[in-house]
């Protein structure tokens, strides 16, 4: 029995999480021939809150300038 597991942020809608579980079943499916009804695929959604970059947490307002620093300077 496949298990994939996805590990994202919160932002996917029910409709995007939909379709990647079809798209991600279909494909197992398709290359390893493994049955439809077997295949679990598993979405893992991490708060912004609860993970970091560069040791700047995800939800800091300016996490997209203070992740990419290379130094504590």
């Amino acid at each position: 029995m496949p298990f994939i597991s996805v590990t994202t942020w919160p932002t996917l809608s029910d409709e995007k999480c939909q379709a990647l579980i079809e798209g991600l079943t279909r494909a197992v499916h398709e290359v390893a021939g493994a049955p439809l009804d077997k295949i679990v695929v598993v979405i893992n959604e991490i708060p912004r809150n609860r993970w970091g970059e560069g040791g700047v947490l995800g939800s800091n307002p300016d996490f997209p300038e203070l992740s990419r620093r290379r130094s504590n300077a």
